[in-house]
């Protein structure tokens, strides 16, 4: 059995909190304006991990700040009595930052090996 590498665990990362986000875009289709950030938020994980996956230099600074953004959140989610949502997502969120930040994994997220 293969592992995964870092870059697949970077993407499918970012694939889970924007199914994450969807979820919450979902739930919250009564009020106009938790939906209209919902979108927001969902969209702009979606277009960072689009843009990891073609290997853009681009989509990786964004996908750093956007991540940092969402450990913020999660703590303080975690800090409003949300544990278990802002656990997960600073577990998640964790992880990405830390693999982001290594140089090897963004030259193979780049396609430069």
């Amino acid at each position: 059995m293969k592992a995964i590498g870092a870059k697949h665990a970077v993407f499918l990362s970012f694939l889970m909190i924007s199914t994450y986000f969807g979820g919450i875009t979902a739930l919250s289709i009564n009020d106009r304006l938790q939906l209209a950030g919902g979108v927001f938020i969902t969209s702009l994980h979606l277009l960072v991990l689009i843009g990891l996956w073609k290997g853009t230099e681009w989509s990786l600074s964004a996908g750093k700040y956007l991540i940092f953004l969402d450990l913020l959140f999660s703590i303080l989610w975690m800090m409003l009595g949300v544990l278990a949502q802002g656990a997960t997502l600073f577990a998640l969120s964790s992880l990405v930052l830390l693999l982001l930040s290594d140089p090897e994994v963004e030259v193979q997220i780049l396609g430069r090996t």
